[in-house]
């Protein structure tokens, strides 16, 4: 699973090729009005002077033109950049790296659009939420619970696809969107996030601290409102909290399974 670079260097770095490209255009443009110019002012030259004189154009072009496209493009490239990373930034969870709750659903949407086109049965969705939370933040402060909540957007990437989406909507809560799969196939990747969270040690400084999350999960099909299956899900971590957390809830209908797990 491949996440942005949010640093000013790793954006200027993605833009690099645009850039280049940019610059020598512009150098070409430069040089192709340099010689236009000095060929009307020089059209009574003829063979070896004429071709010297080509030369010498180009070679006083490129003295002037080199630094003075040096300067332009890099003036552009800052404020093309700038502007990609204030944009990035705006789509991103500043803490995690992961994408927002307008980011995923502006995504999740752009998708589901494709999908119904293409009649596919898309995807499930999962609303998590760290059990007992709060108590971290009151036991060790609010700079150990920003490092769990990194560590776990860390166990969430390791866990999931390439193809799957994961957002932090807020405080403990994130969302994850499946791209594919049976609904047993997405109980199971469900049950690999609940795993890995569980069985995982935290650390902050020399504290050990351990975790367990609350999972929603609904599968939604073509015709169905995004925001209806996501409404539906968050419901249903609700009730996987309400009945005891670190379990999986979902709707019968949709999973030949035991209605929590």
């Amino acid at each position: 699973m491949i996440y942005p670079d949010l640093t000013f260097s790793g954006v200027l770095k993605s833009r690099m090729r645009p850039i280049v490209a940019r610059s020598l255009l512009l150098f070409v443009a430069i040089i192709l009005f340099s010689q236009g110019v000095n060929a009307y002012f020089n059209a009574d030259l003829t063979g070896a002077e004429r071709i010297a004189n080509i030369i010498l154009c180009l070679k006083i072009t490129s003295i002037v033109a080199v630094p003075f496209i040096l300067y332009v493009v890099l003036l552009q490239a800052r404020a093309d950049v700038a502007a990609d990373y204030f944009r990035l930034l705006s789509r991103t969870d500043h803490l995690t790296g992961l994408l927002n709750r307008r980011a995923f659903l502006d995504l999740l949407k752009s998708r589901k659009n494709r999908e119904d086109k293409q009649q596919r049965d898309s995807s499930a969705l999962l609303v998590i939420d760290l059990d007992h939370f709060k108590q971290v933040n009151d036991k060790y402060g609010h700079d150990a619970g920003d490092a769990i909540l990194q560590q776990v957007a860390d166990l969430f990437r390791i866990n999931l696809r390439a193809d799957d989406v994961v957002a932090r909507f807020g405080g403990e809560e994130f969302a994850v969107a499946l791209n594919r799969g049976t609904a047993r196939e997405t109980w199971q990747v469900a049950q690999r996030l609940r795993h890995a969270v569980e069985r995982n040690v935290f650390l902050f400084g020399t504290h050990e601290i351990r975790l367990t999350i609350s999972i929603g999960l609904v599968r939604y099909c073509n015709g169905q409102k995004l925001e209806t299956a996501l409404r539906q899900a968050d419901l249903l971590t609700y009730k996987s909290k309400k009945d005891g957390r670190n379990r999986i809830s979902f709707p019968q209908e949709q999973f030949n399974l035991p209605t929590a797990a």
